[in-house]
């Protein structure tokens, strides 16, 4: 059997199959393996295009404020696979694609195919990259991907709290009402001001790896001869309102939103990277009781926080689990 690279350019996506060593594609009487392929999906988790619920289910937000959606824009892409027996043996697909989540079918968006994969189990691996790499997908605007590629951004979410009787209640030293008069005053002696529906946006560089990526403690994927499996990356919408961070010293985590209506700053109903910006470490604490163990970066401000928590929203298979940026990384 020859050895060697094999290259194939699929026409219909323009992706690139790299296999660099079919050592394990042969049997031990030189006959080869059979092969199969693998399709990969990019799919948002219900949280993103459903919106979170104010509640006091486990998934649901627990201090009274629901969220929406409008656009969840991702830059994802750059898949790299190699069989868990012999890491010579590798699949690669290194496009990347500007997708709205918030679009998403169901079955997610089929954008990733490798083909030729000799049989056996693949770590799987990914990439939140940036727009400067990226390619558009039809679900975002140009408007929008001129922005990410401008700015080459991972990120580009845009989204509503509301809650009938929400309430901002800045840090004092950092309020700047106008003419608003308080209604109430927080469990930290901050005023609280009416604010039932505040808009968010968080257009974010955050590149990231992730993987090897598992389910249900089994790695990556399994090739079997004359069949094309499917892998399906999954963003999750609602790290954004975790309290803390899995690895962090609490261990579990708390959804809430009251963080995020507290930023603003100057109560106008819409929060922006600046008066995330000018929060500091020392007022996280007092918003929600937020905790920072664990975070994937150093954290020195409420926009840093936001920034660690969507560097830890790639999954695998809906709820399984991947390593970020090579540490290990769980929500239980």
């Amino acid at each position: 059997m020859i050895l060697g690279e094999i290259m194939k350019m699929r026409p219909a996506y323009g992706s690139l199959v790299l296999l660099s060593s079919m050592l394990a594609a042969c049997g031990g009487d030189g006959a080869p393996a059979g092969s199969g392929s693998l399709r990969v999906v990019a799919a948002a988790e219900d949280t993103i295009t459903g919106g979170i619920a104010a509640g006091t289910g486990e998934e649901e937000i627990r201090d009274g404020w629901s969220v929406g959606f409008e656009k969840y824009i991702a830059v994802l892409g750059d898949i790299d696979i190699h069989l868990a027996t012999d890491e010579k043996v590798e699949g690669k697909d290194a496009n990347i694609f500007a997708v709205d989540l918030a679009q998403a079918p169901s079955a997610g968006f089929e954008l990733w195919k490798l083909e030729e994969l000799p049989e056996g189990r693949y770590e799987f691996n990914y990439w939140l990259s940036g727009g400067a790499h990226a390619e558009r997908h039809e679900s975002v605007s140009e408007s929008d991907f001129a922005r990410l590629e401008a700015d080459d951004l991972s990120y580009l979410i845009s989204g509503i709290l509301q809650k009938t009787d929400g309430v901002s209640c800045p840090p004092k030293s950092k309020a700047a009402p106008g003419g608003a008069e308080p209604t109430s005053t927080s469990a930290a002696g901050d005023d609280c001001y009416e604010n039932p529906s505040i808009t968010f946006e968080f257009a974010v560089s955050a590149e990231t790896s992730f993987g090897p990526c598992e389910i249900d403690g089994l790695a990556g994927v399994v090739i079997s001869p004359d069949k094309t499996q499917t892998s399906t990356i999954t963003i999750h919408g609602d790290h954004l309102f975790f309290n803390g961070f899995p690895e962090g010293d609490e261990g579990g985590v708390v959804r809430n939103a009251q963080w995020l209506a507290d930023s603003d700053l100057n109560v106008d109903g819409k929060v922006t990277r600046e008066e995330l910006e000018s929060l500091v470490t020392a007022d996280l604490a007092a918003l929600s009781g937020i905790q920072l163990g664990g975070a994937p970066i150093e954290i020195d401000s409420v926009w840093a926080y936001a920034t660690a928590q969507l560097k830890t929203q790639g999954h695998y298979q809906g709820e399984g689990e991947c390593a970020v940026d090579g540490k290990a990384h769980s929500h239980e």
